[in-house]
């Protein structure tokens, strides 16, 4: 098997390059984010045959990402996930659950720039009150 490549890119050049790719023949496989100090890190993967290939953006807390959902469809999944997990803004998903996506006990829960995210991962959570109580199922289901 090869291994695997990862190709630093800016912000601008995702669209291009993830086009590249599909009009090689690649596969869209997977975005995965991981937070750095400046925002998020996010490793988009393409693989053909045994080669696999990464795409690998920084992105700010400001920044926003065009979606590539219009190229790969099934990359809404992965994109409607950074945007409630990691706060990453993505524009022109072509199915935006508007971060509704999964259902968190707070918002953004992997950005390190949170808040809210920061406090519940110090495990000093503040008490739970009417005003902060998460939605139960059924309140969610409704």
């Amino acid at each position: 098997m090869d291994p695997q490549v990862f190709i630093d890119i800016a912000l601008p050049q995702l669209h291009t390059q993830t086009q590249d790719y599909k009009d090689k023949g690649w596969r869209f496989v997977n975005v995965c984010g991981s937070t750095i100090d400046t925002g998020v890190e996010l490793l988009y993967s393409f693989s053909q045959g045994e080669a696999f290939e990464n795409l690998r953006l920084c992105v700010g807390v400001d920044d926003e990402v065009p979606s590539i959902s219009d190229l790969y469809f099934n990359s809404f999944v992965f994109e409607n996930e950074a945007h409630d997990l990691f706060g990453v803004e993505i524009k022109g998903i072509a199915i935006d659950f508007g971060g509704n996506f999964y259902a968190t006990s707070i918002p953004t829960p992997m950005n390190p720039h949170s808040a809210a995210a920061v406090e519940a991962a110090s495990g000093h959570p503040q008490p739970v009150t009417a005003a902060n109580e998460p939605a139960t199922t059924k309140e969610r289901e409704a």
